[in-house]
């Protein structure tokens, strides 16, 4: 069997610990986390960006921003 490289390692256990942290969510919380978690890097960060109309996202995903 390959050895996994590491990198491929770290993006795994990444995508774990993202698991772990979200799997009982609803698809609602799971994209009210996602959004306050960009939040507040963008704040972090000092960093300006575009998002989409909020009502365009509430409609979509069907959720009150």
């Amino acid at each position: 069997m390959t050895k996994e490289p590491r990198a491929m390692k770290e993006i795994h256990e990444v995508m774990e610990r993202s698991y772990e942290k979200r799997k009982g969510l609803s698809d609602e919380e799971m994209l009210k986390q996602i959004h306050n978690s960009s939040e507040e890097l963008m704040k972090k960060y000092n960093l300006k960006l575009r998002r989409p109309e909020k009502r365009i996202l509430g409609s979509v995903y069907k959720i009150g921003c």
